[in-house]
């Protein structure tokens, strides 16, 4: 009975990492060729920054709401909303002018911050608590596994055809991933549960769960140096005159594919300090390997040790945030989380660009490395004081 009640590869769970596979693949196919597109119809640079700005913050007032809006509607129903919202906006995107593409953005950041936030609260209710760091592994790998194929598809699409393409592909993998979803079963009485307990007036403090915060600061400081990845390393290929720099994510998806599997069972057994310390330093020697770069060989090295290092601590982290925080908290614990990467995202796009400005994309690689060196500071106390305090319910033993 234990086995069962244990059981990883269910069906609902296969058709749960489809589902976020092609919503993710949808998601990245703009990442990197949005803003080029604005500037091609018209735009200036200053709203080509907008394109993204306006998606960030939508997409982050809307993952602190989202953990009511499930309550309300059912997770499943979220999703779809936000997986049609990902499709409209993204059609709209042809047919409309510079300012219609900064509208439908920010639209399109309140699809994408419901949706995304929601799925992921899926995965933290079907996935058995004994093997949450293995099942949650895999979440994240889709999530990683899309970005870095749909990035390579983005810019050999965009290089070769335009942006109505690229929508085209983008607009499939939304369809597929809303035909997907119906076959994901989700428990209906949730939803009736929490609508009826807890029924205190709303406040700030509800929209945010403090038991994430740390885990989420830690995922704050990552995704500035991943920001600096899949922002600029095609304007860093072009700088040391390298054409094949897409190869670093060939590497970076091979690095995570290799390791993924015992990862996650690690994590599970021995706790997350055994899984991020190694994968915090993994990603400091990736990131100053980065910074060298004159060769393929030593581009896919750099990629080897970022990517193993990346996707070693981000699912950790994960899973570190929901396992410390309530049952009743888990949709608002994996807001906070997500929240903390659009954060990162949008904090390391402004830093890290005036490094490179300034300096040169080699000299921001270097420096990004920094932000890994205060997180390990940040880590490393918070254990001393957890071991000190003897309170490791919600440290490193809260996984065994």
């Amino acid at each position: 009975m234990s086995e069962i009640k244990n059981k990883l590869w269910s069906r609902n769970y296969i058709i749960a990492l489809l589902t976020n596979l092609f919503m993710y693949l949808a998601f990245y196919l703009l990442a990197p060729t949005l803003t080029s597109y604005s500037k091609q119809i018209g735009g200036t640079s200053f709203q080509a920054s907008l394109v993204v700005s306006v998606f960030s913050i939508t997409g982050l007032l809307c993952r602190f709401s989202t953990d009511a809006i499930c309550n309300k509607m059912g997770k499943k129903l979220v999703i779809f909303f936000g997986l049609c919202i990902l499709g409209l906006t993204t059609l709209s995107y042809v047919f409309v002018p510079i300012v219609g593409v900064i509208l439908f953005r920010a639209v399109q950041g309140v699809g994408w911050g419901i949706g995304s936030t929601a799925i992921a609260a899926v995965f933290s209710e079907i996935v058995p608590e004994k093997r949450r760091g293995e099942g949650m592994g895999y979440y994240s790998l889709s999530m990683i596994v899309s970005m870095s194929v749909a990035t390579v598809i983005a810019i050999m699409v965009m290089n070769k055809y335009n942006f109505n393409v690229i929508a085209a592909l983008s607009i499939t993998f939304v369809i597929i991933s809303v035909l997907l979803l119906q076959g994901l079963a989700i428990n209906k009485g949730e939803k009736v549960k929490n609508n009826t307990v807890n029924k205190k007036p709303f406040s700030i403090a509800d929209v945010f769960e403090k038991k994430a915060l740390l885990p989420s600061f830690l995922c704050f400081l990552l995704a500035i140096t991943f920001c600096g990845i899949m922002s600029y390393i095609m304007i860093y290929g072009k700088e040391i005159k390298m054409n094949n720099i897409w190869l670093y994510f060939a590497g970076h998806v091979v690095a995570i594919l290799i390791t993924r599997p015992f990862i996650g069972k690690i994590l599970d057994k021995k706790g997350h300090a055994v899984v991020i310390l190694p994968g915090a330093v993994s990603m400091i020697i990736g990131l100053i390997i980065l910074s060298y770069v004159h060769s393929i060989p030593t581009l896919v090295v750099a990629s080897l040790f970022y990517g193993f290092g990346y996707g070693a601590v981000q699912p950790s982290l994960q899973v570190w945030a929901v396992n410390r925080s309530p049952e009743d908290r888990k949709v608002a614990a994996n807001g906070t989380f997500l929240s903390s990467m659009d954060l990162g995202f949008t904090f390391g796009a402004i830093i890290l660009s005036f490094i490179a400005n300034s300096k040169s994309y080699a000299m921001m690689y270097r420096a990004s490395s920094i932000f890994m060196l205060i997180f390990l500071a940040v880590y490393g106390y918070n254990l001393i004081m957890a071991r000190k305090t003897g309170n490791m319910e919600d440290e490193e033993e809260q996984a065994s």
